[in-house]
């Protein structure tokens, strides 16, 4: 899979098959994934790749490997998926870094990729959903100049009460 794009310090990527052990070490570390409900076991990473593999060759955008430019060191999962959310078709901007890359501004530096990424492809809109205990992501949609428009209860997570933000482009 080629790269989407690259950031300063950072080369997004779409999965493949072969990064299956590193998106597993990010998506079943408790901590790292402390406000979804459960950490993901084998069967969830698999499904998770799989998507994102499925997703990028039909939109040509999806959940993608963040990987350094110096090193190649796989810190996260950050990207677009067409997902419903609340009745109608969006463009969900998530991102998962692995805590061992936390506060290093590496989720931002990948989600403005992102941005500008969908701006250069004419996409209207992007939103971003979050539990709202999950203060850091939430700052991170405010730092990317998205509105939060609503709280709601995530049957997706839960029925957990979540943030829905919102960033027309």
């Amino acid at each position: 899979m080629s790269t989407l794009f690259t950031t300063p310090r950072l080369r997004v990527r779409g999965w493949r098959e072969e990064d299956l052990p590193q998106l597993a070490r990010i998506l079943t570390d408790a901590q790292t994934m402390s406000h979804w409900p459960a950490p993901f076991d084998a069967a969830g990473v698999r499904g998770w790749l799989d998507r994102a593999i499925r997703h990028m060759r039909e939109h040509g955008f999806a959940r993608c490997c963040c990987q350094t430019l110096e090193g190649g060191r796989i810190v996260g999962d950050v990207g677009i998926m067409r997902l419903e959310i609340l009745g109608a078709q969006r463009n969900d901007l998530g991102y998962i870094i692995h805590r061992d890359y936390w506060r290093q501004g590496y989720a931002l530096e990948a989600a403005e990729g992102f941005v500008e990424w969908a701006r250069r492809r004419q996409l209207d809109e992007l939103v971003a959903t979050m539990a709202v205990d999950n203060l850091p992501s939430a700052a991170l949609a405010r730092r990317l100049g998205m509105q939060q428009l609503e709280d709601f209860r995530n049957p997706n997570n839960q029925n957990k009460l979540t943030h829905y933000f919102r960033l027309p482009l």
